[in-house]
């Protein structure tokens, strides 16, 4: 009896410490799934699209362009001759870089050019005959008129073979080059592109609340990431009188390139712009922006997933971008932990943020 009891008590004890450890197994995998779980969501930071009224100064971004480029074009048929431009070379306005050579052309003149000999001499002999009373004066006429057509005939077709001469139409660097030296070409063809440096313009879209506090002959102070720490000084010589449907006006910028720092025709630039009043519209951080400025995307947040939006952004005051296009007053957008992110995230919104801003319905443009 007595061993009975000792072989309960152990199978007893066995039981116990299998039921333990069955149960400590449970909380270890619940951990462990709940660790997971946490890991494989991402926890962002939102913040809602604003309503903002800024300080009297703005900035645009807009791309530089030369104020003055030009095709080197054909005026003539033939085979290029002489025409030995490379990439980057400077030519003067008025230089000759190469010559068309057209033999049925050549041929032509020579043809018109016997042509006004043979009508030249029989003027002659009409006008001494007339003279001598032997022919009308209607006689001598018709053989005027003969040379005179035959020799302006010839004057245009040596003016077309003189066309063949190749002229640069500005001064400034080869940029591109369409055909080689030998080669033939037709009536108007572009053998090269010149581009001028000197003088640039830039063009950025003003919004409407803005464009009207613009004048003709205004400053502009223009930088670019190229050059940091450089300021060109631009002013307004263009600024239209029609606007795009996102009420946006295209002003044309003029400024000198820097001798020492030079632009590229292309490079993005920013024009900064001082008003007598401030700016309003919508408003969100640079930090919120995925991408470029010229290609900007940003998350915004509905029912805990994260969806990427495209975006067109206008005034950049430094910390903070103007949306043009793309978002409503609001709207929730990821400040913190875009990098983690993909289009259609499931996304954890912090607890110091808001799970979803109050969205408005107004119109996601200028206001």
């Amino acid at each position: 009896m007595k061993r009975i009891i000792i072989i309960g008590a152990v199978a007893g004890l066995i039981a116990l410490i299998g039921f333990r450890l069955a149960s400590n197994k449970k909380d270890i995998d619940a951990a462990k799934t709940s660790s997971v779980q946490f890991q494989t969501t991402p926890v962002v930071d939102v913040q809602p699209v604003s309503y903002e009224r800024l300080d009297q100064k703005l900035s645009l971004l807009g791309t530089v362009a030369a104020r003055n480029e030009g095709d080197i074009i054909a005026e003539t048929r033939g085979k290029l001759q002489n025409f030995n431009l490379v990439l980057g070379t400077f030519v003067k306005k008025g230089q000759q870089v190469g010559y068309i050579e057209d033999p049925v052309q050549g041929v032509v003149v020579e043809n018109n050019q016997t042509a006004v000999e043979n009508a030249k001499r029989e003027m002659e002999r009409y006008e001494r005959l007339l003279k001598g009373g032997a022919v009308t004066q209607e006689a001598y006429q018709k053989y005027k008129d003969q040379y005179t057509t035959a020799l302006l005939n010839t004057k245009q077709q040596q003016r077309v073979l003189g066309n063949g001469a190749v002229i640069a139409p500005i001064s400034g660097y080869v940029y591109d080059k369409k055909v080689e030296n030998g080669e033939y070409v037709a009536v108007g063809a572009v053998l090269a592109s010149v581009i001028n440096l000197q003088e640039l313009k830039l063009v950025v879209n003003v919004p409407e609340q803005a464009v009207y506090q613009l004048q003709l002959g205004d400053k502009a102070s223009i930088t670019a990431q190229a050059f940091p720490g450089v300021t060109f000084t631009g002013t307004i010589h263009y600024i239209s009188p029609k606007g795009d449907d996102l009420h946006n006006y295209p002003v044309e910028i003029y400024l000198n390139n820097n001798s020492k720092n030079q632009l590229k025709a292309g490079t993005l630039a920013n024009a900064r712009f001082t008003f007598k009043n401030g700016l309003a519209g919508l408003f969100i951080p640079r930090r919120a922006l995925v991408g470029g400025a010229d290609s900007a995307s940003v998350y915004v947040v509905q029912n805990n997933i994260a969806r990427l939006r495209k975006i067109r952004l206008g005034y950049d005051s430094g910390d903070l971008y103007q949306v043009l296009d793309g978002l409503k007053q609001g709207e929730p957008i990821v400040v913190n932990g875009q990098l983690n992110l993909t289009n259609g995230a499931k996304v954890t919104v912090s607890k110091s943020q808001p799970a979803q801003a109050q969205t408005d319905t107004s119109v996601a443009v200028n206001p």
